[in-house]
């Protein structure tokens, strides 16, 4: 059994929403070429726009002080000119798994990450958009509706900040949060390349340990078939028929199955990656072994691994977590099928870590009230 989480968190206000103002950009919205003519004005070498990134992207400081290379003088310019992070820390949730953090952006907006431990690894789980346009009847984030598509440097402060203020670097990174990715392309695209290439330039995060999760947006999948990096790929396939998925995701309407699969096989064959389907079983809707048995006809000819994932309970969803005995029942017509199944032990639970379960709770209080 999970142990209570403990909660710590910096108190925010939290407004109403405002437009994205004209504001100086954090270091991460920033160029490299932009940042020498920064240090230019203030009669510096160009180098110095290098040696910053690499603190930022390399080395992982949380804020100026820690760039000891440059005068404290320096520093208080740089601050309000090109200030070391955009987003600000509303709230954390820890639990012996998992940490779940909730950002406020420069409008208001509340942005969730999680930073998910195992004894192997430690993964980012990042956000995309502030909501989801996607609808799924069964997910948090779906239930709060579409507010706006994150910038790239905002998604990629999700992991430095929780990189800079856990002190625990992840070795992955999965765009699993808040938001379909393929919705928000050039933004996530552009975050990929930030947390992808080696410092100074970026994070230095191997595509093959970063992974986008999409409902299966056609025209995404085939854009980023043909980007040349190896990005590990997981569709939400969640129904292995057109009636019962489009129940659960209003929006897969425009992409049936069928042109799904197509579209995932291109990808498939030319990043030379096994595509995995994800999977969220929901008691008596989509875990009758005979669904079990229509999804092997669907994905035996396909190079895959499955994840089952038991629905984490969200508060007016109407779903329920099927038992143990089912879910097991599920996997195993799936095994005789010789296709790797793999039931995902759900993490944080107890940190309100399924998607936008906590900006939920938050955003149910008064407005104007203290995030806590």
């Amino acid at each position: 059994m999970d142990a209570p989480a403990a909660s710590t968190s910096t108190p925010v206000s939290v407004p109403a929403k405002t437009a994205l103002a004209a504001r100086p950009l954090p270091i991460t919205g920033l160029t490299e070429e932009q940042l020498v003519v920064l240090f230019k004005k203030h009669k510096e070498p160009a180098f110095r726009a290098t040696q910053l990134r690499q603190f930022v992207f390399g080395r992982g400081v949380e804020s100026y002080e820690g760039v000891t290379n440059l005068s404290k003088a320096l520093r208080e310019k740089l601050k309000v000119e090109a200030p070391m992070y955009e987003l600000e820390m509303a709230s954390t949730s820890v639990g012996d798994d998992a940490t779940k953090w909730l950002w406020k952006a420069a409008d208001g907006a509340l942005i969730e990450s999680v930073q998910i431990r195992t004894p192997d690894r430690t993964t980012s789980c990042l956000s995309s958009q502030v909501g989801c346009a996607m609808g799924c009847v069964f997910c948090a984030t779906g239930l709060s509706g579409f507010e706006r598509h994150l910038k790239g440097h905002e998604i990629v402060e999700q992991f430095l900040q929780m990189r800079s203020k856990s002190g625990n670097p992840s070795t992955h990174i999965v765009y699993m949060g808040m938001g379909e990715p393929l919705h928000n392309y050039d933004e996530v695209l552009a975050s990929i390349r930030m947390l992808n290439d080696p410092p100074p330039k970026g994070a230095g995060i191997g595509a093959r340990k970063i992974t986008i999760s999409t409902v299966g947006i056609v025209p995404g999948i085939r854009k980023l078939a043909d980007e040349k990096r190896q990005i590990e790929l997981a569709v939400s396939l969640h129904a292995p028929d057109e009636t019962t998925r489009v129940k659960l995701i209003p929006a897969a309407r425009r992409y049936p199955i069928k042109e799904i699969m197509d579209a995932v096989q291109e990808y498939s064959e030319k990043a030379r990656r096994i595509v995995t389907y994800e999977y969220v079983l929901l008691a008596g809707v989509n875990d009758h072994p005979e669904q079990a048995g229509e999804l092997v006809a669907l994905l035996q000819t396909h190079p895959c691994k499955v994840n089952l994932i038991p629905f984490n309970p969200v508060a007016d969803s109407g779903f329920q977590r099927p038992s143990i005995d089912s879910q097991e029942r599920f996997k195993n017509i799936l095994d005789r099928a010789h296709i790797p199944t793999t039931i995902r032990f759900s993490k944080g639970k107890r940190v309100d870590a399924a998607c936008g379960q906590l900006r939920r709770r938050v955003l149910a209080l008064e407005p104007e009230v203290s995030v806590s």
